[in-house]
């Protein structure tokens, strides 16, 4: 029998926890701490082989609690569970020992998975996703652009239309969270400003478009707290996207001269004013291309390039394929 204490102070999981450790096969739980104290009270009286804690243990840091545990008791395997994914967070509780760093809510599967000793590799989901939200912390709209169709990609090779739909349920809620004081109201519209419909859920193009969505949102509300004057600026790009949109035009929008636009957007995009339009444009072009019967000249013009050649150009640099490579790849 596994033995399990958790470090919890939220009654409500506690009591969630529970359940879940009914369900798991040879696996008890032994107590519930609510602080470092109690902890090693408790872990010295029950010697348990599993500890679970939140981070966020009052004036208390699970991950330093969870630390004294590892030192007073060789052996003993530890994991953080935390609402919210902080890369930093991620990095030192893995650098302090723990086996890793879970995200609420954790299913029974997983809770049974480590009891039988299965907790020594993070998911590979979770690597996907902490990629995603690195580039997010380092301003890196480009690779947040990559690392999403990465995501995406393992997302498809192993998964069906529900278990897809509970995984961008989590990753929304995480990308959500990078928002600075985002209240419950706030994630409500966004959740309904980029509704996930079951054709999203069916098609690998149109779900990384959504993803993409929902990242340019956080960027955006990041640049915007510290410029305002940005948010003309970002709107004015999604409501002309389907025009040859100049550098110039949008300076006029900010009131702020082409040179200072272009080191905001290299601060909080490190990308240029044009790679970001092209990035934008080439999310359209490739709903368009998946889910209308317009061809790729059609999609060109409409989308404010003057010559098809030159739309094909600025796509293979970012997809590193032609739009008829493309088509060929993603519509049966």
């Amino acid at each position: 029998m596994v033995k399990v204490l958790l470090i919890e102070q939220e009654a409500l999981y506690q009591k969630a926890f529970a359940k879940m450790i009914d369900k798991a096969e040879d696996c008890q739980l032994v107590g519930v701490a609510e602080s470092g104290r109690d902890a090693i009270n408790m872990v010295s009286q029950y010697r348990p082989q599993i500890v679970f804690s939140e981070v966020a243990l009052g004036r208390e840091n699970g991950i330093e609690v969870c630390q004294r545990l590892q030192d007073t008791f060789p052996g003993l395997s530890t994991f953080i569970i935390s609402n919210y994914r902080n890369v930093d967070l991620i990095d030192l509780a893995m650098k302090a020992g723990m086996k890793n760093y879970l995200l609420k809510p954790i299913s029974d599967s997983v809770i049974s998975r480590i009891c039988e000793g299965d907790h020594f590799e993070v998911p590979e989901e979770d690597v996907y996703l902490r990629n995603i939200i690195l580039s997010l912390e380092e301003r890196d709209y480009r690779a947040s652009y990559e690392k999403v169709k990465e995501y995406v990609i393992h997302m498809y090779t192993e998964s069906d239309i529900g278990v897809r739909r509970e995984s961008l349920k989590k990753l929304t809620a995480i990308l959500l969270s990078q928002i600075p004081g985002i209240d419950s109201s706030q994630q409500k519209y966004y959740l309904q400003k980029y509704k996930l419909t079951s054709k999203i859920l069916s098609n690998i193009v149109l779900t990384s478009c959504w993803i993409m969505n929902i990242v340019t949102e956080v960027y955006r509300q990041l640049c915007v707290m510290k410029y305002s004057h940005m948010n003309k600026v970002l709107h004015f790009i999604e409501e002309n996207i389907n025009e040859d949109i100049s550098l110039a035009a949008l300076s006029l929008q900010a009131g702020v001269s082409s040179g200072y636009l272009s080191r905001i957007f290299k601060k909080y995009y490190r990308i240029s004013v044009v790679d970001y339009i092209h990035l934008r444009k080439l999310m359209a072009a490739k709903k368009y291309l998946v889910s209308s019967e317009m061809n790729i000249s059609d999609i060109s013009f409409l989308l404010g390039y003057s010559e098809p050649g030159y739309f094909c150009k600025i796509f293979k640099k970012y997809e590193k394929m032609t739009p008829s490579a493309f088509c060929h790849a993603y519509i049966s």
